[in-house]
């Protein structure tokens, strides 16, 4: 049922995207905006690619899943709410899953997302967490959480009428974590009276490996269909992001990473 009330079709051609006056015309998808259940979400603007390379700022470079990347994906490339939109009573957070490998330990100093966003603005803080044991209806076991200096740096990406940026949240106090499978949300903010309208979608990224992925060229080499959506606005308490998307809409993994070191 919140499935099908997510996939309801606006028109089955492009429109112009549009800052939503209010929640209730607010998309958790941005697949939502532009596409009739069961097409793939069609960009409103052409894609504007990066120079090929894993992003200067993931150094030491811990792991990052890859590039949103419209052209190189099947299905297309998606986005879903990740963020605080306070003047507008929108919360939701993307829990994306990535792995520690075996016999390491990682020091991480630095976390980040890339998100899709219509506002140039963002609070000066950001919250972030770290969970383990995320499963459909649970939020599992938090880790490591806390605030930090939020950095709002554009990609140089774009699409569906929406700018990409990089939210970097560099922690207040380095994080080890030994190895297993780990969900990490960096939870984008924007909270004052100018952020009204504001939109923030986690990019989606479908290719496999993943474009300028790190560690380079690996299919596979972070979990794939394993991240989990969780939001009281949307009406959708810790659900796979391929479920709440809808078939053929992406959402299978979600453009992130970690900066900092691994050791045995």
């Amino acid at each position: 049922m919140k499935k099908v009330m997510l996939l309801l079709a606006l028109v089955a051609v492009l429109v112009p995207f549009a800052v939503p006056a209010g929640a209730q015309n607010v998309k958790a998808s941005l697949g939502e905006y532009v596409l009739a259940p069961g097409t793939p979400p069609v960009m409103s603007i052409p894609f504007k690619p990066a120079p090929a390379a894993t992003p200067k700022y993931c150094k030491p470079c811990l792991f990052y899943t890859g590039d949103f990347n419209y052209n190189g994906g099947n299905p297309p490339a998606n986005g879903l709410f990740n963020g605080d939109d306070a003047p507008i009573s929108i919360t939701a957070q993307v829990w994306g899953a990535f792995v520690v490998p075996k016999g390491k330990t990682w020091t991480i100093t630095k976390l980040f997302v890339n998100t899709l966003s219509n506002g140039s603005t963002v609070d000066p803080t950001v919250s972030w967490y770290i969970n383990k044991g995320v499963t459909n209806g649970s939020g599992g076991k938090t880790v490591a959480s806390g605030t930090a200096k939020q950095g709002w740096t554009a990609t140089g990406r774009s699409g569906f009428g929406l700018t990409e940026y990089t939210d970097m949240a560099t922690l207040k106090k380095a994080v080890k974590i030994k190895a297993g499978t780990y969900f990490l949300n960096v939870y984008t903010s924007c909270t004052t009276s100018s952020c009204n309208g504001d939109l923030f979608y986690e990019s989606d990224q479908e290719s496999q490996p993943g474009i300028n992925q790190y560690p380079a060229g690996k299919k596979g080499e972070q979990p794939w269909d394993n991240s989990f959506f969780n939001s009281s606005s949307f009406g959708i308490t810790w659900e796979n992001t391929t479920s709440v998307c809808g078939s053929g809409a992406g959402c299978d993994q979600f453009s992130m990473g970690a900066v900092g070191k691994s050791s045995d």
